[in-house]
């Protein structure tokens, strides 16, 4: 069966997968909203620090990042029955490169709309973000959409993918705990030693174990099998990832609507329904965007077939 993006997918979604996907997007982005307008807001659940040796930051909405590192492994692996040649796997990548990168251009385009003074930065800076890997730079994780650290590190796993799929099959748990290993050992090091910002964030072999297991899990069965045939949590679940892209930079038009009206902060306002504004907002514009990057991607699927390409 072909997918909307031209993936070769088996029949049925995984409900486990979607509820998963809904709950740590979710929680990353309550968890922004809690820091960068609700800075008086901080529980167990969204406390800030690491653990010993940096090894992973405190809070859901911060653990909440490895979860979608294990999903994307988990779906990937449920996804794709095989890559058997170097043709398959380039395409595997186009597919997986116009997943992403339509709908993070379109996301870098609002935020230049909405904030006019990041052109400030430079030509250079700017084009660098439309890469997705402005955060190799080790100037932060950009000035547009701060999320793009994201495309960054997915695509590096993608990169991966193949080769973690065929050696976590051949050596399954033995496998995991190497990537245990190589994950923690990169994380501390990177966190702690290097002094390039962000660096734990995206590479590869920091987010490498959380990606692995996903494959694991599926390879083994190791999950609850439930299809997933409500078309309501199908549909959050394909809106998760677009309001996962978009979220921060509704956030900070928000924040800039809020600092212009103090009225808001200091009233029960902020707390209700204000925070509901902001949720809906970002549920509104995410479809909205969703539809559209819908409607780009069938149309390059239609006209720029991969399978024309390779």
């Amino acid at each position: 069966m072909q997918s909307l993006h031209g993936d070769v997918v088996r029949e049925n979604r995984i409900l486990f997968f979607d509820i998963m996907r809904i709950f740590f997007v979710l929680a990353i982005v309550y968890g922004h909203i809690t820091f960068y307008l609700l800075k008086n807001v901080n529980d167990i659940l969204f406390m800030g620090g690491y653990l010993p040796f940096n090894l992973y930051p405190l809070g859901l909405n911060n653990l909440a990042v490895y979860g979608m590192f294990f999903v994307s492994g988990a779906v990937l692996e449920y996804t794709y029955k095989g890559l058997k040649s170097q043709k398959d796997y380039f395409k595997f990548l186009f597919k997986r490169f116009i997943r992403l990168y339509v709908i993070f251009w379109i996301s870098l385009i609002v935020g230049i709309f909405l904030f006019i003074e990041v052109l400030n930065y430079g030509l250079f800076n700017i084009l660098f973000e439309f890469t997705g890997f402005y955060i190799v730079l080790g100037n932060g994780s950009g000035n547009i959409n701060i999320m793009g650290w994201f495309i960054a590190a997915i695509m590096s796993l993608y990169i991966f993918y193949p080769l973690l799929s065929k050696y976590v099959k051949k050596y399954k748990f033995i496998m995991v705990l190497l990537l245990l290993i190589i994950s923690m050992v990169f994380r501390f090091i990177l966190s702690t030693y290097i002094p390039i910002d962000k660096l734990y964030m995206w590479f590869p072999l920091c987010n490498i174990f959380e990606f692995g297991l996903g494959i694991y899990i599926v390879q083994n069965k190791l999950y609850p099998t439930t299809i997933s045939d409500n078309k309501i949590i199908i549909t959050l679940a394909d809106l998760s990832f677009y309001i996962f892209i978009f979220h921060i930079i509704l956030i900070n038009a928000f924040r800039r609507f809020a600092e212009s009206n103090p009225y808001m902060i200091s009233t029960g306002l902020m707390y209700t329904g204000y925070y509901s504004l902001i949720m809906l907002s970002v549920l509104i514009i995410s479809f909205i965007a969703m539809k559209i990057d819908q409607h780009i991607q069938k149309y390059i699927v239609k006209h720029l077939n991969p399978q024309l390409l390779f």
